[in-house]
């Protein structure tokens, strides 16, 4: 199962209403960790809460809501894709030298 944690480390807002947040989102599992980071603009500009009310959870749900598309946060399976693939084996890319490599 998978976790995530959301940090705001940053909005921007006008007249009592956030136009613009900045979040970090790091996904845990049993055994690793990744992380993003991005510029998140609301394309909803109505007052959902007075803005002396809202909390760090509150924006870090927004994001996620308006992040949703075909019933997932765009946010969070990018985060997942990025976990299942920790335990996949890189390979040398076709166009550099091909070296041999033991595994140890």
């Amino acid at each position: 199962m998978t976790t995530y944690t959301w940090k705001i480390t940053e909005i921007t807002a006008e007249e009592g209403v956030i136009l613009h947040a900045k979040y970090h989102v790091t996904a845990y599992d049993e055994t690793n960790s990744v992380e993003t980071e991005g510029n998140w603009w609301f394309s909803d500009k109505i007052v959902k809460k007075p803005f002396d009310q809202v909390t760090e959870e509150d924006v870090a749900q927004w994001i996620e809501q308006e992040s949703i598309q075909d019933g997932n946060s765009t946010i969070k399976s990018g985060l997942d894709k990025q976990l299942a693939n920790l335990g996949k084996k890189a390979v040398i890319p076709p166009w550099l030298p091909q070296i041999f490599k033991p595994e140890i």
